[in-house]
């Protein structure tokens, strides 16, 4: 009876156990467990070494300039990094091949997206994330080099990727515009001519 009960518990899985070896009596769950938590009263529920209950979300927000909807797919990574990092590593590709399009690629194909990309002036360092984001996501849907599983420290470092990534494309092109659009009408003007003038010589 030990010996399948240790089976039971390496499995990872609930299961039950008999109450005193007999079938009649109400079984116990095994592998399931509950929690409360000393400084906040609350609850949690533990399946074998894993928290299950409250749902733990990835501590990294999204970018809130992305889009809505790149916002939606990353915060489902979110919720589901800690039970699947290969689901939430193959999500923020999917932000990623989204991102491609928003930013006028086809969104079909992310390795053509990003060549077009680069051949628009794109940023080395944002080309490198974008492909490791790609490479990633797509080793965790389709069998590879990477196990997300023996090293989920992987999956959780694109959700900072995704980041850095809306920040370079998005965020500070933005910002930039706000800034610049901001300037006196005359200085506007004066920056105009000058490119003109400039764009005339070559």
């Amino acid at each position: 009876m030990t010996t399948i009960l240790t089976q039971g518990v390496h499995s990872g899985k609930p299961f039950f156990e008999s109450s005193n070896g007999s079938l009649y009596c109400a079984p116990v769950v095994q592998n399931c467990n509950i929690s409360r938590c000393y400084n906040c009263k609350d609850i949690s529920v533990w399946i074998h070494d894993k928290i299950v209950y409250p749902n733990t979300k990835i501590d990294i927000k999204p970018n809130s300039d992305l889009p809505e909807h790149i916002q939606a797919l990353f915060n489902e990574a979110r919720e589901i990094a800690e039970l699947s990092p290969k689901g939430a590593a193959a999500l923020l590709r999917l932000c990623i091949q989204h991102l491609c399009k928003e930013l006028g690629e086809s969104g079909k194909k992310i390795d053509k997206d990003i060549a077009s990309l680069v051949s628009k002036g794109l940023n080395p360092l944002v080309q490198k994330a974008l492909d490791v984001v790609r490479v990633v996501g797509n080793e965790a849907v389709h069998p590879g080099e990477i196990n997300l599983d023996d090293d989920k420290g992987i999956a959780i470092k694109l959700f900072g990727l995704v980041n850095l990534i809306s920040e370079q494309m998005i965020s500070h092109p933005k910002h930039v515009e706000a800034l610049y659009g901001d300037l006196p009408e005359d200085k506007l003007k004066g920056i105009e001519q000058r490119n003109n003038k400039a764009l005339e010589t070559k």
